[in-house]
């Protein structure tokens, strides 16, 4: 596999150590390994500074310790250590801290390499293996360099280190650090926050976790460096005229941060797995497709879709459970259940048996959805009271469920013991960790309104969540993985978690993000790709999304033909994500939905699926790499084309590996993106007497229990906020469980056919002259629902509407499209283009993986593209083993490959496979194959099968294709029986 020339050799001065060894620590050590990130070793035991000589006149000390120095400016103490060939940390403090505790991030320990040290008048030079730090004695202001000289990156200015208080009445620091960039740089990585740029050049970033926000403090920038930010609390990235600045609200001693240099993208990011942990290896069947939806109510229906699946053919691994499946909402209460990992028996009558029948009877596994918020009727919640381990605010949904205390040892164990009782030890497979920001209040895409919500828990077993206030995620998935690893009778079997939220370091508790509670859009999904790739550069290796948008606002849902486009390019994109999931709410998304609705986005959807799983020994051996080098799957262009300055902007296209140059398409090319239709003007609306405006009713509960109040609405537009800042309507005592109903008329702008309705959230019916035209009567997100209606000007129509609202988003709006709106959007639908433009990198050339045509790089390949097409092309010099199509991922272990040869350079890549379930490959029980394609000499060569595994397959056919390099050739196959021996296979000009 080519994964950049120089990452082997930062793995091997990263490593120190054999690679089975470094995993298992990783594994198993948890707090213990975070003792290397503790207190520099100047410090004393009470953790108060050693005296450092001060030279009087310059105002400047320092002192050699053991993997670095300690020098002093002013009143300024800095720090500097090493933890490996170009890697090392950078502190700076007053002098004394106010905590012992060691980092959560970084887990390896400062090294004592060979250092070479030099002073002058005005600096001093130190000089280690792979990085030169320069120190300026007036300033105390550092620089990094190569060994060679070459400039990386400078501290611009002396960190801002400004005393304060916590709440608790911990002392604490609000630091700055400002850095001097490059002009030509450009950074990314820093993690998703629902935007559709990657390079961050010229932001400013608020780093806070939110619903749809994941938070992860590594840059890497384009010069080949990384910076990791080791606080907590809120930070804000900021990039302008004076310089790159990251600030934090709280530190417990000042300025913390590790600088990784390295040859290449892919060598940063491994020194960044170095510092925090390698990603343990997912078991196979996770790299299928996982079918999700907000929710499947029963057990029977959960294994009815099931079923369906094999029926239909369509290829499956995991089957979701998301909430709920406790308990529920009963007479407009929620039972005190909430995530108590227990099953409600009226619903789920037997667990056990169902997760048995869809192991051993439809070969799929399944992850059943936790959060930390716990019900107070359950014994979880009693036992974590016992020892004060739940905080006092309440969670939203619930009004009956508090957050535990993840930052407690003791706390996390309990959570653990009874997962495992309620959950592992029935067989679920994998756990869905949701709400890991933490969620407390409603808003939970509002940063400002969770950053309160979260301050508001107070003080965890650590300290203020001031303090700590980003890294709920990784404590609490810490405790799940650790208690995994511990407990031998859940059978070796690997880690799989999904969180909504990450940290720095996640990645070593086998815990992928996903991006949360999208809205389904075609800009929604274009941020999506760009946050994706931004998680991936920030160092964590897997991350995910809903295939398709969670919230569906679309008239009809899918049975909106524009929405089906959506969805089916969103699902081309799903399946070049590392972690392949379809999941949301509002509308029914098992594929076969589509099948009688659109028969050519069904096939669309389901030919994607299967060349995911034909992907699956390219995708598995991918995973390898991650975990052992370091690897990055899922790759910004920067990663592979750094120097490319075209490419730098280009948030819309990505490497899949070494070999897919993956553009997703985000534009709709068969049907029109219909902008939201205008409010109703209120010139426009009489109330049933003739007065300007519309009657109003207001009535508490979901149904007009009670009629509460009456006024007229002079414009039937409410995007009802949460008090204090928004109103209540007259005579409600809040702004959930109520309905409302309008009645009057609306006098028609034009001659000629009217679309009139509502976008609402929840539930809506719309009546015109006393037809019901619209009856879209349940819980769910915005969307808009009308009706066409032939009008003449000035004609009037009654209408009368009826509403309700439960929780969440509140929004109601009387809407229509006039004439002369609907026929421009006739001509905006006769605009749209068939076609896609890629620009291609320069340096190589390209196959178009559907056509097999060959393209020089630098260039754009343009043409049309059909709804199951999209731009996909193939790296000259890749190798890609394919496997055959199957209905989950161990369906035929001993399965024929196919190995296609792109010709046009040299390549390699490496296959790798295991058990797929276990951890056996950490004691080296796996086995790899190297295959090598010579250009000039027409041969791919086979390596000697390195390793083995029990069950492994002896022996496993390969054909071998080398595909066409030019027009008129012809795809040259060779099939060969391989027995783990060497092979040769020579191919003519």
């Amino acid at each position: 596999m080519s994964i950049g020339p120089g990452v082997s050799r930062m793995i091997r001065s990263l490593a120190r150590r054999t690679f089975v060894g470094s995993l298992v620590g990783v594994a198993l050590a948890g707090a213990g390994m975070a003792r290397a990130a503790e207190l520099p070793s100047a410090f004393d035991a009470a953790g108060q500074l050693q005296r450092l000589p001060v030279d009087a006149r310059a105002g400047f000390g320092w002192l050699r310790t053991e993997g670095g120095i300690q020098f002093q400016v002013n009143r300024t103490v800095k720090s500097v250590l090493f933890y490996g060939d170009g890697v090392v940390r950078v502190s700076a403090h007053k002098g004394e801290t106010y905590t012992k505790q060691p980092s959560l991030v970084v887990v390896a320990s400062p090294q004592a390499p060979q250092l070479d040290i030099a002073e002058s008048a005005d600096a001093l030079t130190v000089a280690a293996p792979g990085l030169r730090v320069v120190v300026d004695k007036r300033t105390g202001t550092v620089a990094f360099q190569r060994p060679d000289g070459t400039p990386l990156v400078r501290e611009q200015e002396a960190p801002v280190l400004t005393p304060g208080t916590e709440p608790s009445g911990t002392t604490t620091y609000a630091i700055e650090q400002r850095f001097a960039l490059a002009t030509d740089e450009s950074l990314y990585g820093l993690g998703q926050y629902n935007e559709p740029y990657m390079d961050y050049r010229g932001r400013e970033v608020l780093m806070v976790q939110t619903n749809i926000g994941i938070v992860v403090p590594f840059l890497v920038s384009t010069r080949r460096y990384g910076l990791l930010w080791d606080t907590y609390s809120k930070t804000t990235f900021a990039d302008g005229p004076q310089g790159m600045a990251l600030r934090s609200e709280s530190a417990p001693a000042g300025v913390d941060y590790y600088l990784v240099a390295g040859d290449t993208m892919d060598e940063v990011i491994a020194g960044y797995r170095h510092l925090t942990g390698a990603a343990p290896m997912f078991p196979k069947y996770a790299f299928g497709l996982f079918m999700s939806k907000e929710r499947y109510a029963t057990q029977q229906r959960l294994l009815e879709v099931a079923r369906r699946f094999r029926r239909e053919r369509f290829p499956l691994d995991v089957i979701v459970q998301d909430w709920q499946y406790w308990g529920g909402e009963k007479n407009g209460q929620w039972d005190g259940n909430w995530s108590g990992m227990v099953w409600d028996r009226e619903r789920y009558p037997d667990p056990a048996s169902m997760v048995r029948t869809l192991h051993d009877d439809l070969h799929t596994r399944l992850m059943v959805s936790i959060w930390p918020s716990i019900g107070n009727d359950t014994a979880l919640a009693s036992e974590l009271d016992a020892s004060g381990l739940r905080f006092e605010p309440l969670h939203w949904i619930s009004k009956r469920a508090r957050i535990y205390d993840a930052f407690s040892d003791e706390g996390r164990a309990i959570y653990f013991k009874h997962l495992k009782k309620g959950l592992l030890d029935l067989g679920v497979d994998a756990l869905w960790m949701d709400g890991t920001e933490v969620e407390v209040g409603g808003a939970a895409h509002d940063p400002a309104e969770v950053e309160a919500d979260i301050k508001r828990l107070g003080r965890t077993a650590m300290g203020d969540f001031g303090r700590y206030l980003n890294v709920y995620s990784l404590l609490t998935t810490r405790g799940v993985y650790e208690g995994q690893r511990a407990s031998a009778d859940l059978g070796d079997k690997r880690v799989v978690t999904l969180t909504r939220s990450a940290w720095a370091g996640q990645q070593r508790y086998a815990a992928m993000p996903w991006s949360g509670d999208t809205t389904a859009s075609w800009a929604a999904l274009r941020a999506q790709i760009a946050g994706g790739l931004n998680v991936s550069m920030a160092g964590l290796p897997y991350w995910t999304q809903d295939t398709g948008g969670f919230f569906v606002n679309a008239p009809g849902g899918e049975r909106d033909p524009a929405y089906r486009e959506l969805f089916a390019r969103w699902n081309q994109f799903g399946i070049f994500n590392p972690i392949y999931r379809i999941h949301g709410t509002s509308i029914e998304r098992e594929p076969w939905t589509f099948k009688a609705l659109d028969p050519a986005v069904y096939r669309s959807i389901h030919s994607a699926a299967e060349l995911r799983y034909r992907l699956l020994p390219y995708i598995y051996s991918l995973a390898w790499a991650s975990t052992r080098d370091g690897y990055t799957m899922m790759r910004g262009l920067a990663m592979d084309f750094p120097d490319q300055l075209a490419l730098r902007e280009v948030d819309d296209t990505y490497m899949f590996g070494p070999a897919f140059l993956v553009q997703p398409i985000t534009k709709p090319m068969f049907n029109a993106e219909l902008p939201p239709p205008p409010t109703v003007p209120a010139a426009q609306l009489r109330t049933p007497g003739g007065q300007p405006g519309l009657e109003l009713e207001y009535y508490r509960g979901m149904n007009f229990e009670r009629l509460v109040s009456r006024t007229v609405d002079t414009q039937a537009e409410h995007h009802w906020p949460d008090p204090p800042l928004g109103s209540v309507p007259p005579g409600l005592d809040g702004l959930q469980n109520f309905s409302a109903r309008w009645q009057g008329q609306i006098v028609a702008a034009e001659d000629g056919e009217h679309e009139i309705g509502v976008e609402g959230d929840d539930g809506f019916r719309v009546w015109l002259d006393d037809k019901l035209v619209v009856e879209d009567w349940k819980e769910s997100g915005a969307r808009f629902a009308g009706a066409r209606v032939v009008l003449r000007k000035g004609q009037m129509v009654r209408v009368r509407i009826d509403y309700f609202q439960k929780g969440g988003g509140r929004v109601m709006r009387l809407a229509w499209r006039t004439p002369r709106e609907r026929s421009e959007l006739a001509q905006r639908q006769q605009q749209l283009d068939l076609r896609q433009a890629t620009l291609l990198p320069a340096g190589t050339d390209w196959y178009d993986f559907w056509t097999g045509q060959r393209h020089a790089g630098g260039a754009n390949a343009t043409r049309r593209y059909a709804i199951d097409e999209f731009p996909l092309f193939v790296r000259a010099g890749s190798i890609v083993p394919l496997g055959p199509v199957v209905q989950y991922a161990g369906e035929q272990p001993d399965a024929p490959y196919e190995i296609r040869i792109y010709p046009g350079a040299d390549g390699r890549f490496t296959l790798y496979d295991d058990d797929g379930e276990t951890y056996r490959y950490e004691k080296g029980e796996y086995a790899t194959v190297a295959l090598a394609w010579d250009e000039a000499q027409r041969t791919l060569r086979i390596g000697t099968r390195e390793g083995a595994y029990p069950g492994m397959s002896e022996q496993r056919t390969l054909k071998v294709r080398l595909m066409p390099a030019h027009p008129g050739e012809r795809v040259q196959t060779k099939t060969v029986r391989f027995r783990g021996a060497p092979v040769e296979l020579h191919f003519t000009p």
